[in-house]
Formats: structure tokens, C-alpha cells, sequence
């Protein structure tokens, strides 16, 4: 894998979205080891959590190696089998897409469909469902889910602590996010603080709230403050905002959906058990779901957090050792 090769695409779907967000947008390409253009190689689509940048060559942290050298390390060594990794650029004005199409927002799941066929136009990739795998974090986790639900481009899913389970995953942010609202001034003078920060923790985890409902709007006239499922002045509940939220709750999809997450070639979840967001009661709840309805899958709770897990990557992708292994024990076809 050398790189990272950074396209330029003009996206014709983004083009007039609703938030007036660049239509042209990066793509992150990291190239396996091996690749000659010639051979053809299976890609993996990766898509990072909520407000993290759209490329995975950068190390978030000053020890250990970035997700690009390991995984690099990963296939050189034959741990995961050799493939493209793609990472598009889904990023909102809020900070994320979700990756789904979205009336308040734009249509990132479109989008993502275009990536593909880009990457596809681009490089020697095997254009085939079967040997493309979408995986992610965080929100990149539950757009990885929720692409394996919706769309037919892709034999392989990976969801790193995913939001699922919103009443565990969200419903416990609230309050803090209220208080953060409130000390802001109001939203507006929350989403003031885009550009001139301070970008802490608070500010994040009342954005990721805010971006959330923008989301999962049926609206495009819907405000950030009519996006939330509490009043951010009064704090009383709206239940018919977060009904709307709930639609998209992955747990409350899967009676719609178990037959094409069932048809996958793989689908891996994985969560720590000391989740700060409380992604692990969520993961649970969904993991059990998929039990309950027989849905093949591979679960793992590990020992880690939210945060600092990318060492989980390399082992969710080594799985894929499971579906592109080809008879000859050769990854790659001419």
C-alpha cells in the first residue's frame, strides 16, 4: 500500500445540496502492495466518525503508527488480505453526514454511490459487490450498517463501535448538550463556534447532537434547533422529533433489512466495553437483534473505549481473509 493518493472529484449529487457544502470533495486512495494497475484488487471503503478528517495517512495520536501504516504493516505481513482503501470526504457544515441521504443535509448516501463508481473508473479494482467491504467508526460504523442495509454495492461490512441502540447511544448526551447550548448562549451561538472554536469535548458532543438531528430531519426547512428532541430553551421532550430520529435507529431497521445484511459475505461488529458514549449497550442491543432473526455475523467486544481503537481495524479487516480468499489463494485476478 504506497500513498496516500488524494483525488479531486466534482460530485454532480452534491452539486446545490441543501447546507451549500462543496460539491468538490477529496478522496483518499491508499494503493496495496503490489498494485500494478493491471491485476485487479478488491477495495474497502472506510468511512471515519463523526467531525474526524476525511484521511487515515495522519496519526491522531503522538505514539504508535497511523491506521494507513498499519494496515499498510497488515497486508504486507498477510494478516489482511491485499485491497484498496478508499476514504471519502462526507463531511457537512455540522460536522457529518451520517452517511445518508438526507433532506436537511444532502444526499451522502448518493454520494457515496459515486465514489464507487469513481474508484472504479479510476483503478484496477474488482467491480464486483463481492469484493468491496464498507467499514467505519463511530458514525462511519453506523453509515457502513446502514449502506450494507440500503444499498447493493457492497459483500462486506464493518461497523467499529457503531451508533446503534439510540435510546443508549443519544438519549444520555442530551442533557450535557443542553447545558452546553445554554452556556453557549443558544444554538446559534453554538454553531458560531464552528470556525473560531474552542473545539472542545462539550462543543463536540453538543455538535454531534445538533449534526444528528439535521440528519435524520424530514424537513429541509428544519433548523438545528428544531432538530433536537428536547427544547433547548425549556428542555421538554419532543417525541415526535425523536421518533424521526428513531427511524433510523439500525436496531428498529432490521426487521425492514435482515434479509440483505443476512445475504452479506460478512458482516463484523466490534465495540469496547468501556464505551464512554455507551455505544456498547447499543452494539449489544443490535447484536442480539441479529441473533434473534439469524442473521450470520461476527461480534467481538473488546476491552478499549471510544476512542484510541484503531488497533481494532486490523483485525475487523483481517476477516475479510474470509470472503476474498480465492480458490488458487490468490487476493487478486487479472
Amino acid at each position: 500500500m504506497s500513498g496516500p493518493l488524494v483525488l479531486d472529484h466534482e460530485s454532480a449529487r452534491l452539486r446545490g445540496n441543501p447546507l451549500g457544502d462543496p460539491c468538490h470533495r477529496r478522496i483518499e486512495v491508499h494503493l496495496p502492495p503490489g498494485y500494478d494497475g493491471v491485476r485487479r484488487f478488491p477495495v474497502v471503503y472506510w468511512l471515519p466518525g463523526f467531525g474526524a478528517h476525511p484521511g487515515l495517512a495522519g496519526k491522531a495520536l503522538a505514539f504508535g503508527a497511523s491506521v494507513a501504516d498499519r494496515l499498510r504493516q497488515a497486508m504486507t505481513d498477510g494478516r489482511v488480505p491485499p485491497a484498496l482503501l478508499v476514504v471519502p470526504d462526507c463531511t457537512t457544515a455540522y460536522g457529518g453526514s451520517q452517511y445518508i441521504d438526507s433532506v436537511a443535509c444532502g444526499p451522502y448516501a448518493g454520494y457515496l454511490a459515486e465514489v464507487v463508481a469513481e474508484i472504479d473508473r479510476r483503478f484496477a479494482t474488482r467491480p464486483e459487490p463481492a469484493w468491496r467491504a464498507v467499514g467505519g467508526k463511530s458514525s462511519g460504523g453506523y453509515g457502513a450498517l446502514v449502506a450494507g442495509m440500503t444499498s447493493e454495492l457492497f459483500g462486506a461490512v464493518i461497523a467499529c463501535s457503531p451508533d446503534a441502540g439510540f435510546e443508549h447511544s443519544y438519549l444520555p448526551l442530551l442533557p450535557q448538550s443542553l447545558d452546553t447550548v445554554r452556556a453557549a448562549g443558544g444554538v446559534d451561538s453554538l454553531l458560531a463556534r464552528r470556525d473560531s472554536g474552542p473545539h472542545d469535548v462539550p462543543f463536540m458532543v453538543a455538535m454531534s447532537i445538533i449534526a444528528m438531528g439535521m440528519c435524520y430531519a424530514d424537513d429541509s426547512r428544519t433548523t438545528a434547533a428544531d432538530a433536537l428532541p428536547c427544547d433547548p430553551v425549556t428542555g421538554l421532550f419532543r417525541d415526535e422529533v425523536w421518533q424521526r430520529w428513531l427511524i433510523h435507529d439500525p436496531v428498529r431497521m432490521l426487521p425492514a433489512y435482515a434479509g440483505r445484511l443476512a445475504g452479506l459475505g460478512l458482516l463484523h461488529l466490534s465495540v469496547g466495553r468501556r464505551d464512554e458514549y455507551g455505544m456498547h449497550w447499543g452494539v449489544r442491543a443490535l447484536h442480539a437483534a441479529l441473533d434473534a432473526r439469524r442473521v450470520p455475523h461476527l461480534y467481538l467486544e473488546h476491552e478499549g473505549g471510544h476512542q484510541g481503537i484503531e488497533y481494532v481495524y486490523t483485525e475487523a479487516l483481517a476477516a475479510l481473509w474470509r470472503l476474498w480468499r480465492e480458490p488458487e489463494g490468490d487476493v487478486c485476478a487479472a
